[in-house]
């Protein structure tokens, strides 16, 4: 579920709202986006990338000063000739609706250098789309200047209203659940998730996503950004969000968090375990790297498995069905390689899903739905 702000001066509404809530309150046609990126065309970028890969039709420009006259083709390879503009008056060509702010800065705050250009996108009338941990409908002068003109601010990561307690709704539950896990933070989780539910729909599949974090509920129909939650309801608002959709579809993907060796962001990532009890798991790892984002070193792909599968033990049993890997540092011949090493390691399908299709680990994924 999506939570839209509506801003009044230093007080504000929450609109709890029903599916695709961002476009039902936002102008009712597609979205019209500018990305907001300045100066971080780079792997902060999480969400401005994945809108230019997966939905570059809602995206009608990028603000980034660095690289004015470029298009995301040229900057990033995705995006197409989508342009990029060094301010909000340059961007108002394109007619855009909204200012998305597609980067997931250090700390999660709104530098200074973007909060001028926020204030500038409110002036001309633009709508605010923030996945940041700080809520910008929070922000007085900010929301003060929406009520002036008349725009909305939407907190992606705002949790709802009352937060749900875990009830243990797993057990009746007679939809599959598939939960990507990976061995460390940027792995792909969010990337294989999205995939996958693509490519299950491609195959006659109904699959339903559910987003945990900023990105993938601005993409799919559902979800809680679960890093947002108090710790105590990380279980119940997941859970809740499974429920919602579960008896709609043939399968409930739910976008991982963190990893469970990751020294600062495993308890989101336990909560989440616990509140998706997922049927099936999907292990994300780039191969290459050799230190987590805490510079700790990585641990094998197995260590990471086995510590997901037995903390599921107590509750249920549980199937990986593929790992995804990240080859981007390799040629073809040396990732072709690579995966091939892990499928002969592990005794599910390995492959790099975003690069060669993930074939094996989509056709493995709905043999394994007829024996759950």
């Amino acid at each position: 579920m999506l939570w839209i702000t509506k801003c009044y001066g230093a007080k504000s509404n929450q609109l709890s709202s029903a599916p695709n809530a961002l476009q039902n309150n936002l102008p009712d046609l597609m979205p019209r986006y500018a990305i907001l990126v300045e100066g971080h065309f780079n792997i902060y970028a999480k969400t401005c990338n994945s809108v230019l890969r997966y939905k570059p039709e809602e995206a009608v420009c990028c603000v980034d000063s660095e690289n004015m006259g470029k298009t995301t083709n040229d900057v990033m390879k995705i995006g197409g000739d989508t342009p990029i503009v060094n301010n909000i008056n340059n961007a108002l060509q394109y007619n855009p609706d909204s200012l998305l702010i597609g980067v997931a800065t250090p700390g999660g705050y709104l530098p200074e250098n973007m909060r001028k250009i926020v204030l500038s996108a409110i002036e001309k009338g633009l709508n605010i789309v923030c996945g940041l941990h700080e809520f910008l409908s929070n922000d007085l002068e900010i929301s003060g200047l929406a009520k002036k003109h008349g725009v909305i601010i939407t907190d992606l990561r705002k949790p709802p209203v009352p937060l749900s307690f875990t009830k243990g709704s797993w057990k009746n539950r007679n939809t599959p659940v598939l939960l990507t896990i990976g061995t460390d933070c940027d792995s792909g989780k969010m990337t294989a998730a999205w995939e996958i539910k693509n490519k299950l729909q491609k195959k006659g599949i109904k699959p339903a996503f559910v987003g945990t974090g900023q990105t993938g509920i601005l993409l799919g129909e559902a979800g809680v950004a679960v890093d947002a939650v108090i710790s105590d309801f990380v279980a119940g608002a997941i859970e809740a969000e499974i429920d919602k959709v579960a008896d709609s579809c043939d399968i409930v993907i739910v976008e991982g968090q963190g990893s469970l060796t990751h020294a600062a962001y495993s308890g989101v990532t336990l909560g989440l375990l616990h509140g998706s009890m997922p049927d099936m798991l999907v292990m994300c790892h780039e191969p290459a790297r050799k230190f987590d984002t805490f510079d700790y070193p990585m641990q094998p792909m197995n260590n990471n498995l086995q510590l997901n599968t037995d903390l599921m033990k107590p509750f249920k049993a549980t199937i990986c069905v593929g790992a995804c890997l990240i080859t981007i540092s390799e040629n073809d011949a040396s990732a072709k390689e690579t995966i091939m090493n892990y499928n002969h390691d592990y005794d599910f399908p390995a492959d790099d899903i975003v690069r060669f299709g993930g074939g094996s680990i989509i056709s493995n994924i709905i043999d394994s739905l007829d024996s759950i």
